[in-house]
């Protein structure tokens, strides 16, 4: 994904910033808009590479947002973040999302999933009025062109829906540039003050900073470590795809979730969505995931990733795809994207030291929740508290302290 060509860049930074964000995807971009709209003009954002850039986690054209969550508190959050963003629309005066409903459906048993569970789902949604359907494996036979096994069930959700990032990234870049910030691309930072108070770029130059935000996402454990601060996180190469689809079925793929007991190699998480692209030729096409990463393949230091597909993990995603959905032709791509996870799959977001705060963790799940995330990293920087308790997001949990 490339900035777009209009927007003027700046190459040179400087010595002095009231805010230094270090990391341009997801976290970093909604970070620098949101300080935008509380006035701040003095922010530099510092990227190593380009923004959103393919090998990091916020490249793509969509994400999943919903409300369907087995936990209460991440349910109410996602509220919170839906109505931020409405907010963001209307400051893009464009749609960022697209509302088709969501279905979750598979197994149902006693255990949560990174995503949760069914049981879990409909409980808190029944707990908070959230509305859904209940479909069984027939129902969602007949509604959708999927394969349910008979012991399948379902929810739908109608309110969800995916978000388009790719907007969504240009309008953040956008608004940003507007209010003065300087996004430098490949300006990688070599290290952040001990105090906080400024980074240090590879090529030597410093910048000193009020506050200094670390966005990095993976990246962000080799520039904590130094300070003693960086949280327990894994990272987890995960893959998704791009799929042709019969035209004729083009229009009923719903945006969807799997969930399968793990069986041997085989995770048993998948998910997909709508046709919302089309290949250079015209083709539609959808986009399909897995939601796990082997074992073997998570490591703690984030540039021993593996960024090529594995040929196990493809098959698997093949295998489900080919046998699990109709109308499917032709995989055209493939992508590794890096999950920064932490044991108890939540984020990160927290201030680290007086000067210095962290998003983290992001697991894969965290572009939902970004107007709510750059609005909350924004307060820190500006020396407030987040508007809604994000507690369960504290890097003093035991769940992230190393």
């Amino acid at each position: 994904m490339s900035t777009p060509s209009n927007l003027p860049r700046t190459t040179s930074p400087p010595s002095q910033a009231s805010v230094v964000i270090v990391g341009g995807g997801m976290a970093g971009l909604s970070c620098a808009a949101a300080l935008a709209r509380h006035g701040i003009s003095d922010v530099v954002l510092l990227e190593a590479k380009t923004l959103a850039h393919a090998g990091a986690s916020s490249f793509g054209e969509t994400r999943m947002f919903r409300e369907m969550y087995s936990d209460p508190v991440l349910c109410r959050l996602a509220q919170e973040a839906n109505r931020l963003w409405g907010e963001e629309e209307v400051q893009a005066a464009e749609p960022l999302r697209e509302t088709h409903g969501l279905l979750f459906y598979g197994e149902s048993w006693d255990e949560e999933t990174i995503e949760g569970s069914i049981p879990g789902a409909r409980r808190v949604m029944d707990d908070q009025g959230i509305p859904y359907e209940a479909l069984r494996s027939e129902e969602i036979r007949a509604r959708f062109p999927l394969k349910p096994k008979p012991t399948f069930t379902g929810l739908f959700e109608p309110t969800a829906g995916a978000v388009r990032s790719d907007r969504v990234i240009a309008h953040w870049t956008r608004t940003a540039r507007n209010a003065g910030h300087q996004l430098i691309e490949h300006c990688p930072v070599a290290g952040i003050d001990a105090d906080g108070a400024g980074v240090s770029l590879e090529n030597g130059h410093h910048i000193s900073a009020d506050q200094v935000v670390v966005t990095s996402g993976i990246w962000s454990q080799l520039l904590l470590a130094p300070l003693g601060l960086a949280p327990k996180l894994e990272v987890w190469p995960m893959l998704w795809a791009h799929y042709t689809v019969d035209p004729a079925l083009a229009n009923r793929y719903p945006q969807w979730f799997c969930f399968q007991q793990q069986r041997g190699d085989d995770g048993g998480l998948y998910y997909g969505f709508p046709v919302l692209s089309h290949t250079d030729d015209g083709r539609p096409r959808i986009k399909a995931g897995i939601d796990w990463a082997p074992k073997e393949l998570r490591v703690a230091e984030p540039n021993a990733m593996t960024t090529e597909p594995p040929a196990r993990l493809v098959e698997l995603l093949d295998a489900f795809l080919f046998n699990e959905v109709d109308g499917i032709q032709e995989r055209v791509d493939t992508v590794i994207s890096p999950y920064s996870m932490t044991s108890d799959v939540n984020f990160i977001l927290d201030r680290l030291t007086p000067n210095l705060s962290l998003f983290a963790g992001g697991s894969g799940q965290a572009f939902k929740f970004a107007p709510l995330i750059g609005d909350s990293l924004a307060r820190l920087a500006c020396g407030d508290q987040p508007a809604v308790d994000l507690s369960c997001w504290s890097h003093q949990r035991d769940a992230v302290r190393a």
